[in-house]
C-alpha cells in the first residue's frame, strides 16, 4: 500500500485542476485536446469526482508517461501551475 496516494478533494480543488490544465496546456503537452479527456481516460485509475482521489502511483504515472510529455503526474501538476500563474517550481 506504500505506492498509493490518497488526495483529499473538493468542489475548489477540481476547479483548481481545471484551471491550470487548460485546453492549451492538453494540446500543448498531451495527447488529449482537454482535461476532461484526461479525466475519462484515467478513470479506470481515479475517480476524479470522489471527495478523496486514491490511486496507485506507480500506474498513473506510467499513464502520464504514456500520454503526456512528463514523466509522472507530479511533473504535470507542477508545470501546469508554473504555466497558469506565472510561478517556477524547477530546482536551479
Amino acid at each position: 500500500m506504500d505506492d498509493y496516494v490518497v488526495v483529499d478533494t473538493n468542489a475548489e480543488f477540481r476547479k483548481l485542476l481545471k484551471t491550470v490544465f487548460s485546453d492549451a496546456f492538453m494540446k500543448k503537452y498531451t495527447t488529449f485536446e482537454n482535461f476532461e479527456g484526461f479525466q475519462y481516460s484515467s478513470a479506470v485509475m481515479t475517480n476524479w469526482e470522489a471527495d478523496q482521489m486514491i490511486y496507485s502511483r506507480a500506474v498513473f504515472d506510467n499513464f502520464v508517461k504514456e500520454s503526456t510529455q512528463f514523466s509522472s503526474w507530479d511533473q504535470m501538476v507542477m508545470t501546469a501551475a508554473d504555466e497558469a500563474f506565472g510561478t517556477n517550481h524547477k530546482k536551479q
